[in-house]
């Protein structure tokens, strides 16, 4: 097997991630568009907008059941694995939905592709965060955050383009598709790398220093990878004096390293994701334009199918602003866009007039800019940033869970809510987008360009309830390239000194970082 070094080896990681989160975002868009085809309600059994909204959302459920699989053995099973296991099992779902001739088979094969979705979801956010280099980890996790946008995308477009087939094709191709997105991650899984963190954690250390060295492009005993390994040690050394975790610890307070309180800092940008109303967007536009503001099916789909495409175009720009303005600004803008762009929506659809309908097809494309230049960037990566080692796994798998089983709410919901109380629907969100700003700005935490390790400190030295008052946890630290090499330089003769390391940050005596 050939072993992949440097630039390479982080370019197949973000290769193996991407089509992850191409996959989760073409599952996104694909129900909206094929539910506009009659031959895809007639094998339904022409559902009402509540079994609509269940055969949507159930999927969510599957998800969240990946998540829980993830909480009880991923931790054991490893990143990479635990990757190539979620594929393997989306593959069996999309090839069951592919097959369905009834709405409880379809019911089933949805929570099985979403038990997949649901494991890799937990998996390839802690696979990017533990590999890459912190000085621009935010930007390179942008690339996530935009495939996801450009999954629903193709799902919009590849749903209209099989409207018009006067066969089961119409539904079937673009629910088969998802085979390819897994079959192509699967191909390149082997090239990729088990993180340092996992192994060093679990007692690998010869392993681990191998992969440092091998995503730094540098060998074995280079003084930044024995410094890098040396940083990652004494954060487990420190974690290691509490014995072995269990999983009641996820849920404690009790302990230097607060992972009650961390779970729910990095559930937050989770529940933003969801809460915030994009859903009801990004799996319903083409059935709220046909249904509620009387658009043609045909016209919807590509309403629809423009506005995810813009909303892949918008995903692009926080890649180069995230790490320089911080998580905690980006979300406060973001969040303030989105409030805005659904009160107005919310104001427009109180008339039925041709213009009002207009005006809020417009603004609906807005609010999926504002939302995807801000808080689904963050999402992704905030809740890795933020979770201590020893319990990171299980504490991403609550994260996760939080998010699909919002996701299902969220989704089950809207054909209720829209059947019921139509245009006064998009207030809620308007008011629970606003409500993001304050607890962003209470108790967020600032991680850009801060090591994971880094983060854990802000934490073990100055713990709060409302961690965003600190005003050293409201730093956005700027690192180079050329920084983090001095920083673990200086690491490199510190083995076994447990502390030490700690110490030297705050004495201010490591690389020539600048805070703003």
């Amino acid at each position: 097997m050939v072993e992949l070094r440097g630039s390479a080896l982080i370019a197949v990681i973000l290769t193996v991630s991407g089509l992850d989160f191409l996959l989760f975002g073409y599952d996104q868009g694909l129900f909206g568009g094929i539910l506009a085809g009659d031959g895809f309600n007639e094998m339904l059994g022409n559902p009402s907008p509540t079994l609509t909204g269940l055969v949507t959302a159930i999927y969510d459920i599957g998800c969240a059941l990946g998540a829980v699989a993830a909480f009880l053995f991923g931790e054991r099973i490893g990143r990479k694995r635990s990757i190539i296991l979620a594929n393997i099992i989306v593959i069996v779902g999309a090839a069951v939905q592919t097959a369905c001739y009834s709405y409880g088979q379809m019911i089933a094969a949805r929570i099985i592709a979403g038990i997949g979705v649901g494991f890799s979801t937990v998996a390839v956010p802690i696979l990017q965060t533990e590999t890459l280099p912190a000085h621009n980890r935010g930007a390179m996790l942008v690339v996530q955050s935009g495939l996801i946008i450009i999954g629903v995308a193709i799902a919009s477009w590849l749903c209209f383009g099989c409207l018009y087939s006067d066969t089961s094709m119409q539904w079937r191709f673009p629910i088969a598709c998802q085979i390819l997105f897994s079959g192509l991650c699967l191909c390149f899984c082997p090239f990729i790398c088990e993180t340092p963190r996992w192994l060093a954690k679990h007692g690998r250390h010869d392993e681990a220093r191998h992969v440092i060295a091998r995503l730094l492009n540098k060998n074995d005993n280079d003084p930044e990878v024995k410094g890098q390994l040396n940083e990652i040690l004494d954060v487990i050394n420190t974690e290691s004096e509490m014995g072995e975790p269990t999983w009641s610890e996820v849920f404690s307070n009790n302990n230097k390293t607060r992972n009650l309180q961390r779970v729910l800092l990095g559930m937050g940008p989770f529940m933003m994701n969801q809460w915030s109303g994009i859903n009801v967007l990004c799996y319903y536009l083409a059935y709220i334009l046909e249904n509620y503001l009387h658009f043609t099916t045909e016209m919807s789909l590509i309403l629809a199918s423009v506005a995810f495409t813009q909303y892949a175009i918008f995903s692009w720009p926080p890649f180069f602003y995230m790490d320089r303005i911080g998580r905690r600004w980006t979300v406060i803008f973001s969040s303030a866009g989105c409030a805005a762009c659904m009160f107005i929506i919310a104001g427009c659809l109180l008339s039925t007039s041709y213009a009002c309908a207009a005006a809020a097809t417009a603004f609906m494309f807005l609010y999926m800019d504002c939302f995807t230049m801000g808080i689904l960037p963050v999402s992704w990566s905030y809740a890795a940033e933020t979770q201590p080692l020893r319990v990171r796994n299980k504490a991403m798998s609550v994260g996760v869970f939080s998010h699909w089983l919002s996701n299902f709410v969220v989704v089950m919901v809207t054909p209720i809510g829209l059947d019921n109380i139509r245009g006064n629907f998009f207030w809620i969100w308007g008011i629970i987008c606003f409500c993001f700003i304050p607890l962003t700005w209470f108790f967020g935490v600032e991680t850009s360009g801060r090591t994971l390790e880094q983060v854990d400190r802000m934490f073990f030295d100055e713990p709060r309830i409302c961690m965003g008052l600190n005003p050293n946890h409201r730093q956005v630290v700027k690192y180079s390239r050329e920084d983090e090499e001095n920083r673990y330089a200086a690491f490199a003769d510190l083995d076994g000194k447990r502390g030490s390391i700690a110490e030297i940050e705050r004495r201010g005596s490591v690389g020539s970082s600048e805070k703003v």
